[in-house]
């Protein structure tokens, strides 16, 4: 852990703090993301055909995780109007910008209540898509 923190200081610089006062977000945050990301491998793990599984990597994740804002805050997208509008469509933009908000809130990141919202819409999503998915792929 205190490797962890002093790289993220070493990186961050001498503004970055670590917060104890958000650590309830903090783990909501957490189980959030992770359902999100168990929702992904759901979805992709009952469409995707076992054959074309090397494919997944290339057409589906590097996408995913490139567009995802885990290399860059969203905000950083602002020059760009059009590309920050279509990240959106991504669960991992609101992943990585909630823990973004709950770990550096002293960093421009989207409203902690767009994320909720956009986190809870994703799983409801991911997870309604992959059981119906594999239902189809249990029963038949």
């Amino acid at each position: 852990m205190a490797g962890w923190i002093a790289a993220a200081w070493w990186v961050l610089g001498s503004s970055y703090t670590v917060r104890g006062d958000r650590v309830g977000v903090l783990i909501g945050m957490i189980v959030l993301a992770g359902f999100a990301g168990s929702g992904i491998g759901l979805v992709i793990g009952t469409v995707v055909k076992p054959e074309q599984i090397s494919l997944m990597f290339s057409l589906i994740l590097t996408p995913l995780l490139f567009t995802g804002c885990t290399y860059y805050p969203w905000s950083a997208l602002a020059n760009f109007p059009i590309m920050q509008k279509a990240v959106l469509v991504n669960p991992l933009v609101y992943a990585s910008e909630g823990l973004r908000a709950t770990l550096v809130p002293q960093f421009p990141h989207l409203s902690l209540l767009a994320v909720f919202v956009g986190l809870l819409g994703f799983n409801a999503l991911l997870l309604t898509v992959g059981l119906r998915q594999f239902h189809k792929k249990a029963v038949s």
